[in-house]
C-alpha cells in the first residue's frame, strides 16, 4: 500500500515560482500575420505573456494543494501523525492560503486581459502586462512562509511508513531493548520496511507474515514508558495513536532474561 503522501511534488520557493513564471511568459509566441497593426500584434503579445504567467503560477499553486491528500479522507493512522507534527489545522490554514492566492491570480489575469482592450498604444500594453507581472510577483512573494512550511511538511511526510489500515495488524509493544524490531525481521516473509518518523530518528519497522493463509502486518512501535501522558515524547504518542488507529491487536513483548524492561 502506498502512503498518502508520497506523491507530493517538490514545493518550489516563492522566487523560484515567480523566476518561472516570468520567463516563460517573457518567452510565449503568438503567430500573427505580419500585416497587422502595431498596437494589435502588441495586445496579443502581452496578453499571451499574462496568460502564461497565470498558467504557471495558478496552475502550479492549484497543483500543489491537489497533491495534497484530503485531510478528511486519509487514515486516522496519518492523520494524527499530521497532527503530532505539524498540526492539521495548520496546514490546512497553509493550503487554504495558497488555494486562495491561485483564485486571485487567476482574478487579475482576467481583469489585465480587459485592461489591454483599451490601450491606445504599444507602450501602454506593455505597462499593462508589467502591472499584472509586479502584482502577480507581490502575491507570490506573500506565499514565501507558507510554501516553505508545505515543503517542510512534504520532506518529512513524504518518507513515512505505508501502514495499510485494511490489513490485520499485529503491534508489538513493550519496552526499549526487548526485541521488538528483531523478531519482525525474524517473522517477516521478505525485507521488512524501515522508516524514520518525520520528528525524530526513532524508526518504525513494518514487515508482513504469512499466517493460515492470511497476510497480517507486523508493526514495531517505540517503547512505551509507563508515565502520564501530559509528559511523554512526541515518539510515543505517535506509538499511542498506532495502537489505538491500525486494526488488530496488540503483542507486549516481555524479555524473559529481565535484562531490559526490569528495574
Amino acid at each position: 500500500m502506498r502512503q498518502p503522501f508520497e506523491k507530493i511534488p517538490t514545493v518550489l520557493t516563492a522566487e523560484e515560482l515567480i523566476n518561472k513564471s516570468l520567463r516563460e511568459s517573457m518567452e510565449a509566441e503568438v503567430s500573427m500575420p505580419q500585416r497587422l497593426p502595431a498596437l494589435v500584434k502588441a495586445k496579443r503579445r502581452e496578453t499571451a505573456r499574462i496568460r502564461t504567467a497565470e498558467r504557471i503560477s495558478a496552475g502550479y499553486l492549484e497543483h500543489l494543494v491537489k497533491s495534497f491528500p484530503s485531510i478528511e479522507s486519509i487514515h486516522p493512522f496519518y492523520r494524527d501523525i499530521l497532527e503530532i507534527t505539524f498540526g492539521v489545522a495548520k496546514t490546512k490554514a497553509l493550503l487554504g492560503r495558497v488555494s486562495r492566492t491561485s483564485r486571485v491570480i487567476r482574478e487579475i489575469s482576467r481583469s489585465s486581459i480587459s485592461n489591454l482592450k483599451h490601450a491606445s498604444t504599444p507602450g501602454e500594453a506593455a505597462r499593462v502586462r508589467r502591472g499584472f507581472m509586479g502584482r502577480l510577483s507581490s502575491l507570490i512573494r506573500g506565499l514565501e512562509d507558507d510554501l516553505s512550511a508545505l515543503s517542510s511538511i512534504r520532506e518529512k511526510m513524504k518518507d513515512l511508513p505505508a501502514a495499510d489500515p485494511d490489513m490485520p495488524t499485529v503491534i508489538l509493544a513493550g519496552y526499549p531493548g526487548v526485541g521488538k524490531s528483531t523478531i519482525v525481521r525474524a517473522i517477516s516473509s521478505a525485507k521488512p520496511e524501515v522508516r524514520s518518523y518525520p520528528f525524530t530518528t526513532k524508526e518504525v519497522i513494518i514487515g508482513h507474515v504469512e499466517v493460515g493463509g492470511r497476510r497480517l502486518q507486523v508493526v514495531d512501535t517505540p517503547g512505551l514508558l509507563d508515565r502520564p501522558l501530559e509528559k511523554r515524547s512526541e515518539t510515543e504518542m505517535l506509538a499511542i495513536s498506532a495502537l489505538s488507529r491500525l486494526p488488530g491487536l496488540v503483542a507486549f513483548i516481555v524479555d524473559v532474561s529481565e535484562s531490559n524492561g526490569f528495574t
